[in-house]
């Protein structure tokens, strides 16, 4: 299953799982280059490490949180904080997307399920897929990553609404809040020039 031992929190234990071989290669990889009698080839050393910042970047760090105040969802270089009175719709089309007036935000870590996921889900799974009203997409599937972390968003938004805790009408007046990490974005923009640099001194 993919969602964290947190029931607040779901990140994509696939996408993690990529991650952590990608870094064990590098990382590897690094200390063997480093440890050759050839000086040159220690620059080779820069672009390993650049693939174990990058995986964790794009891989391991991205997730969606939720709380009795918002959703926030930590997007490869940007989190998004989207507060429950902004909330209009949840859709899986593609990926787990919460829309807001005017505005819909993809999660990173909760992609819709392919072709082959979604015809073993169907034979397996006769249950109705709790929240989803009419037949539902495939990405709202039980077991496929859009799915689960549609599970999470839809059970606590229903909750909020049931007990009353989420105004009603002011989506158009509640802020989004968006925030970009233009310093890893830099580091990220640095360590590639720099592995390409460091190739070619290899």
């Amino acid at each position: 299953m993919p969602v964290a031992a947190d029931p607040n929190l779901f990140f994509s234990r696939f996408n993690r799982i990529i991650a952590a071989v990608f870094a064990g290669v590098a990382a590897a990889s690094a200390v063997s280059v480093f440890l050759l009698p050839t000086l040159s080839n220690r620059w080779l050393v820069v672009p390993a490490l650049f693939v174990v910042l990058f995986v964790w970047e794009v891989l391991w760090r991205p997730d969606l949180r939720v709380s009795d105040t918002a959703v926030t969802i930590r997007n490869p270089l940007r989190t998004i904080v989207v507060p429950w009175a902004a909330l209009v719709h949840v859709d899986t089309k593609f990926a787990l997307t919460l829309y807001t007036p005017g505005r819909k935000f993809a999660v990173y870590c909760a992609p819709a399920p392919g072709r082959s996921l979604t015809s073993s889900g169907r034979r397996k799974s006769t249950d109705p897929v709790p929240y989803v009203s009419g037949s539902p997409r495939p990405g709202d599937l039980p077991g496929s990553e859009s799915g689960e972390a549609a599970q999470l968003v839809r059970a606590r938004w229903d909750a909020l609404q049931r007990s009353g805790l989420i105004d009603g009408g002011l989506a158009a007046q509640t802020l989004v809040v968006v925030v970009w990490a233009w310093g890893r974005a830099g580091v990220l923009a640095a360590g590639s020039v720099a592995s390409v640099v460091a190739i070619l001194l290899a």
